[in-house]
């Protein structure tokens, strides 16, 4: 049985997936205006505290953290050869993409914001990392499962 998952592409491929995620944590995600907003500098910082913009009263900032978990969750079904995966796979992707089209971020629990002036390294990788596990949930929402037989 364990052999037979280290054979599937789709094991590799959230393999795959896992070690871009784990690397997108050593990189910058994104830049802003304000140079004294460095806590965006630190993609693991985050991942730790991106939920907490909810506080500061950032639903949009909020919502596309949720990316995380649903990410982590998607990857888990995967693994577990749930065509249900392609949901929360999905919408991580969905969260992921949106991201890029914002123009600002909070820049404190003030609600006060300040421009995005680009994408880092940290940023694509983490996109990466979802666009794989992407594909390995179409691959197993269209993978036959041999039927059981109950003679």
């Amino acid at each position: 049985m364990m052999k037979e998952k280290f054979k599937s592409v789709h094991f590799w491929l959230v393999v795959g997936s896992f070690m871009l995620y784990i690397s997108s944590m050593f990189f910058t995600p994104f830049y802003v205006a304000n140079p004294k907003a460095d806590i965006y500098s630190n993609s693991f910082y985050m991942l730790l505290a991106g939920w907490m913009a909810i506080l500061g009263g950032g639903l949009i900032p909020t919502i596309i953290w949720l990316a995380n978990p649903l990410y982590f969750f998607g990857g888990f079904l995967i693994l577990n050869k749930e065509k249900f995966a392609i949901i929360p796979v999905t919408l991580s992707l969905i969260l992921a993409i949106y991201f890029a089209s914002l123009n600002s971020i909070m820049d404190g629990e003030s609600g006060a914001t300040t421009n995005i002036t680009a994408l880092g390294s940290g940023y694509y990788l983490w996109l990466l990392s979802i666009i794989a596990l992407f594909i390995a949930a179409i691959m197993t929402f269209f993978k036959k499962t041999p039927s059981s037989n109950f003679s």
